[in-house]
């Protein structure tokens, strides 16, 4: 296995698809610059990473409380602190999240470091600085991120629906990954995006390659694959659709 990578656990977040097992939910593990961190552990990531990796982990990364992303929040930070007996790691989370009791007052004294995420800030988890993004609007507290690592700014651009301001947080990423459930948006009153505002990001920021990733069923039956090689030819550069358990050499 590569040393640099990204491990797609899962790649939607709709109830539909998830509980049809069409495709699987899940979060992000990113191993990159001798750092592990799982990103958005919803549903199934704990499962599916105690049978992969032995590895300890050095942080965990929430955008937003949605329970596709928060899932197996607490579970995590047990895993990652030994039960608690070890103060280590890092949690990165929306203050919602303490809010609402999404982490469980239980284990806040876990982790080495508790951050709660502020707009267009820079935090750090092991060797690789992270940076939030303008707050996204999804109808609850939700960022996404830059991680700054050594093979280049890899950006992840969680829920939210457009809006022009986004594309300043983002610039910098050489590699976008994106959340895009719909191919046409389909709702009088959007949450996410769809593929016109993907070539937004494209046309503006010029990313050197593009990951499509957390589907529903408006993006799946226009096939993402089709979708994908249009943007290729289009766009001139690398689009992928992330598949369930897809490891992605970085």
């Amino acid at each position: 296995m590569a040393r640099d990578f990204i491990h797609f656990f899962g790649t939607t977040g709709n109830k539909d698809i998830f509980f049809k097992n069409i495709r699987q939910a899940g979060g992000l593990f990113l191993n990159i610059d001798d750092t592990k961190i799982i990103i958005d552990p919803g549903v199934n990531t704990f499962y599916k990473y105690i049978h992969a990796y032995k590895d300890e982990l050095d942080g965990i990364v929430l955008s937003h409380i949605h329970i596709d992303h928060s899932n197996d929040l607490n579970i995590f930070i047990e895993l990652m602190t030994n039960g608690g007996e070890v103060n280590r790691g890092t949690l990165l989370v929306p203050n919602q999240a303490i809010e609402e009791r999404i982490l469980q007052p239980y284990v806040k004294s876990f982790p080495k470091e508790i951050n709660t995420i502020n707009p267009n800030t820079q935090y750090k988890i092991k060797n690789i600085p992270i940076i939030s993004s303008i707050e996204h609007k999804h109808g609850v507290e939700n960022y996404g991120f830059i991680f700054k690592t050594s093979k280049g700014n890899i950006g992840l651009v969680t829920d939210t629906v457009y809006f022009p301001e986004l594309l300043e947080s983002y610039k910098d990423s050489d590699i976008l990954i994106m959340n895009v459930p719909y191919y046409i948006q389909d709702k009088l009153k959007p949450k996410h995006l769809d593929i016109s505002n993907v070539e937004e990001f494209i046309k503006k920021i010029k990313p050197r390659k593009v990951i499509l990733t957390h589907f529903n069923s408006n993006i799946i039956n226009s096939n993402p694959i089709k979708i994908a090689d249009e943007l290729r030819r289009k766009y001139d550069i690398e689009i992928i659709v992330a598949e369930d358990d897809m490891i992605l050499e970085i």
